[in-house]
């Protein structure tokens, strides 16, 4: 069954219209008709059933039947920080850790970042991860988008959420995996974890300690040096094969 997206706002009502690109996806490479079911998804967690009513010229009404929540979600609630990356790389991670499941997206600026956009650019990009983020979200059929925050200096990143269960640092010039720091005395189920992965060049010495210093675990991840986005897939599925619904 087909997927879109209507924004919470417009689903108040039982019949509610879909204009733009999405109109001319419905209208002209899927070529539904009055009567054919699809599924809307409100980004907040619930899924809707509903049916194609009729077509205008610069919409196309759609009724309501039924509401109920997504079954798509992680019960782990993780938070990717990444430090920026070459802008490409950047929106293929994204779209990646929400197939993943990623509940939150922060991208931050550590010493070694390469770019460092300027506020106006900045905006501009948080506009296409919000694109890339549904897009996404309607391939792998999640009710919930992830949640994209602006891009933070890595001392705020430190500082940011306290509230985290579990909160992970990946460093390459670190021995210990994740395996054998859950292996002694493995959390309870942390419900929100939150995992920082650097750039390209890594982390510096300094950022490693203020991150200890700030009640983050650091990890690596084996004996072999990975991309920087490589790295967050990994850790990302690791983590929801530890904790969330993977595996």
């Amino acid at each position: 069954m087909r997927y879109f997206f209507i924004e919470p706002a417009a689903l108040q009502k039982s019949v509610v219209a879909i204009g733009g690109s999405e109109l001319r996806h419905i209208k002209n490479v899927l070529r539904l008709k009055p009567g054919d079911q699809i599924r809307i998804f409100d980004g907040e967690g619930f899924e809707y059933d509903a049916s194609i009513h009729r077509f205008f010229a610069d919409r196309v009404e759609i009724k309501i039947a039924r509401k109920y929540p997504g079954a798509r979600e992680s019960p782990a609630q993780i938070t990717v920080a990444q430090a920026l990356l070459k802008e490409k790389k950047m929106d293929r991670l994204l779209r990646h850790l929400c197939e993943l499941g990623v509940n939150r997206w922060i991208p931050f600026i550590c010493e070694r970042s390469v770019p460092k956009p300027a506020e106006k650019r900045s905006s501009a990009r948080k506009q296409r991860w919000n694109k890339i983020v549904k897009e996404s979200c309607k391939q792998c059929r999640r009710s919930k988008l992830p949640e994209i925050i602006k891009i933070l200096k890595f001392e705020d990143l430190l500082a940011y959420d306290q509230a985290c269960d579990l909160k992970i640092v990946f460093y390459e010039n670190e021995s210990a995996t994740l395996k054998t720091l859950m292996a002694p005395d493995p959390p309870a189920a942390p419900r929100k974890i939150l995992l920082i992965l650097g750039p390209e060049g890594g982390f510096s010495d300094q950022e490693i300690e203020d991150a200890r210093a700030a009640g983050c675990v650091v990890a690596g991840l084996g004996s072999r040096i990975l991309r920087a986005e490589t790295a967050a897939i990994a850790a990302c599925t690791l983590i929801q094969y530890l904790f969330g619904d993977m595996g």
